[in-house]
């Protein structure tokens, strides 16, 4: 049988099994003990346990059995199968007493709690733990987990997250962190597809704190929710325009421009597209939110069947967001692919992956760029020109998929 997590932790801390002092925690720590793990009704038991303490944990922030109470929580959880519970006392942990000695025996228990969760995602889920909140006081603690699980977007987290911000909203009832956490309550619903509550959440940023410095963004992430997920283009464009006009030139215009731009592009009005990404490029500059404006209006572009307009616009992106890699090789290798399937135009496709090469060579991306450009070479009849860049690909990535595939294109070559 497997040791429990904190049976775990009281080795590795040095402390006794019953070392919690208070008098309820003693009490529930003696129940464990009772029960093995497996059976149905050991884990209802495990469950009311793991219900107990995470009470006891709720209404004693401050206490300095805190730890061992959330330690206690995450293995009755993972005795229960309540494995996301589990997790987030187990981050819990990690957020709120910041050792790398914790973290070493937290990974190994993280790693175990995803094992019925979601296998794909244990990279993500352990790389959360990185985040260092030394020197933070315990309010700026939970609002990291908070900020950090939403980042994190793991999969099956929806209620136990939810409870989470309950939590710091009943602990920090006068807290100014409140309108920021409650419109990262918004994100969390939404991305989880709870629509409604997310709009709630918007608005109550808007409406219920006269002061907060985010009331365009919560109007503006409103309409996102209209336009982006319930469809609703009318309820959304109202709001956009709101945002316009209540908020003009603050943070959010660009954005509320380029979000106009693309519910038009959805209702195929692509003229009414065009001048909102117009508007959106303008007022943004080189703010991320830019980049996404002119890889949009490249689009509606190529829907008006102006590839080479679309082809020159990628490129100005590209050199735009020269400094970040994956905007830059991820503008021109759009460029390259319309220059092929639309433009019909080998050369304009070299162009594109040669100046990826030429900037980032050791791009994630490049064994697909040399290949792709070695047989853009051939298609212009560069032979020689296409053999040197199967041989690089070869040389560099001799085990990738693309230098197999080069060297059958170099092979003919040199017949």
């Amino acid at each position: 049988m497997k040791k429990s997590i904190l049976s775990i932790f009281a080795a590795a801390l040095c402390l006794p099994v019953f070392a919690a002092q208070d008098t309820a925690l003693n009490f529930y720590q003696r129940q464990a003990l009772m029960r093995g793990d497996g059976a149905r009704a050991d884990r209802a038991f495990a469950a009311a346990l793991a219900r107990e303490t995470k009470l006891w944990a709720a209404q004693h922030p401050q206490d300095e059995d805190l730890k061992i109470a959330l330690l206690m929580q995450a293995d009755y959880n993972l005795r229960a199968g309540n494995n996301a519970e589990a997790l987030i006392a187990l981050y819990q942990v990690r957020f709120y007493f910041p050792s790398e000695h914790d973290l070493t025996l937290l990974s190994s228990n993280v790693d175990q709690a995803m094992q019925n969760i979601d296998r794909g995602q244990k990279g993500q889920a352990l790389k959360l733990l990185a985040v260092n909140t030394e020197g933070m006081t315990r309010e700026q603690q939970q609002a990291a987990l908070l900020e950090t699980l939403v980042k994190g977007n793991l999969k099956d987290m929806y209620g136990p997250v939810n409870d989470l911000f309950d939590t710091f909203f009943i602990t920090y009832p006068n807290s100014k962190l409140t309108d920021k956490l409650t419109l990262l309550q918004g994100d969390w619903h939404r991305q989880n597809g709870n629509f409604n509550a997310a709009i709630l959440a918007y608005k109550k940023v808007n409406e219920l704190f006269p002061d907060t410095v985010y009331k365009a963004a919560s109007l503006r992430m409103t309409a996102d929710v209209y336009s982006g997920d319930l469809e609703d283009y009318e309820t959304a464009a109202t709001v956009y325009n709101q945002v316009l006009k209540q908020y003009p030139g603050s943070a959010e215009t660009g954005v509320v421009y380029k979000h106009l731009a693309v519910m038009e592009e959805n209702r195929k009005d692509y003229a009414a597209a065009m001048g909102w990404y117009d508007k959106a490029i303008s007022a943004l500059g080189q703010r991320p939110a830019a980049y996404e404006a002119w890889i949009g209006k490249a689009d509606v572009l190529q829907k008006n069947k102006d590839y080479q307009a679309a082809y020159n616009t990628l490129l100005q992106a590209a050199e735009l967001f020269k400094d970040d890699e994956s905007k830059y090789v991820s503008a021109l290798e759009q460029a390259a692919e319309l220059a092929q399937r639309r433009l019909k135009n080998p050369s304009l496709r070299a162009n594109a992956l040669e100046q990826i090469l030429l900037v980032y060579p050791a791009t994630q991306s490049a064994p697909r760029v040399l290949y792709d450009l070695g047989y853009t070479y051939e298609q212009l009849g560069k032979d020689a020109q296409a053999e040197e860049i199967y041989k690089r690909l070869i040389i560099n990535y001799p085990t990738d998929k693309y230098a197999s595939r080069g060297q059958s294109r170099l092979s003919r070559l040199e017949k």
